[in-house]
């Protein structure tokens, strides 16, 4: 009876001992979760994977998480793309979240209280804004086309891909306009025009067999 008894004070004061050692590897990660690079995001998760530790940031974006020395720190924002980051050793992290401009997304930073709708909206609109290329540059839609996108070939008003394909139509591309199908664009002026994309892989798919030999999307200002 004495010996189980031993035995068992001996396990407890083994399981005791580990748990021990495992507290002194903890430390602590500390820093600020911002997005668009500067503007702190309010009520984002911070997750120590390993420790298993989760906190929130504060009204500065800033926090501090115990980790294990070799762990990864998850860091997620409603509304902002996910991030992942290795603890280093005496590294203040900054973490900067991805934010794409839809719908869902802006209401879910929002409501979830990471940023204000004025500073979202601004920013987005800053982003745009240094985003947008001058095409006025350009004498015609055409010579812009020709300059930016180069997997097309212009003959006059003409625009096709330079790899055919489709064989049943005509190997022009499909023309579209702030999302809009059109069959000319020789009535835009190219200071009004804010981008220029040329789609050829599988975005294609949402225009069916139209957009087989690629498609050429142009967004006005």
């Amino acid at each position: 009876m004495k010996t189980k008894i031993s035995f068992l004070f001996l396990f407890l004061i083994l399981i005791s001992s580990g748990k021990d050692a495992k507290a002194q590897d903890l430390q602590s990660a500390t820093g600020v979760v911002t997005s668009f690079k500067t503007i702190p995001l309010k009520h984002a998760t911070v997750t120590s994977l390993k420790a298993g530790e989760s906190v929130i940031t504060d009204s500065a974006g800033t926090f501090s998480v115990k980790c294990f020395k070799k762990d990864i720190l998850k860091i997620s924002a409603y509304g902002f793309i996910e991030k992942k980051q290795k603890v280093r050793s005496g590294s203040v992290y900054k973490i900067d979240l991805v934010y794409t401009d839809n719908v869902e997304n802006f209401n879910n930073a929002i409501s979830h209280g990471h940023i204000t709708e004025g500073v979202l909206k601004n920013a987005v609109f800053e982003k745009d804004k240094k985003n947008v290329k001058d095409y006025s540059k350009y004498k015609s839609i055409y010579d812009a086309i020709a300059s930016e996108i180069y997997n097309v070939r212009i003959n006059g008003n003409t625009i096709v891909n330079t790899k055919q394909r489709s064989f049943d139509r005509t190997p022009e591309v499909l023309l579209v306009v702030d999302d809009k199908i059109v069959s000319d664009i020789s009535f835009i002026d190219t200071e009004y025009v804010k981008s220029i994309e040329f789609i050829d892989d599988v975005g294609t798919t949402m225009y069916g067999s139209m957009g087989a030999n690629g498609v050429l999307k142009i967004r006005l200002k």
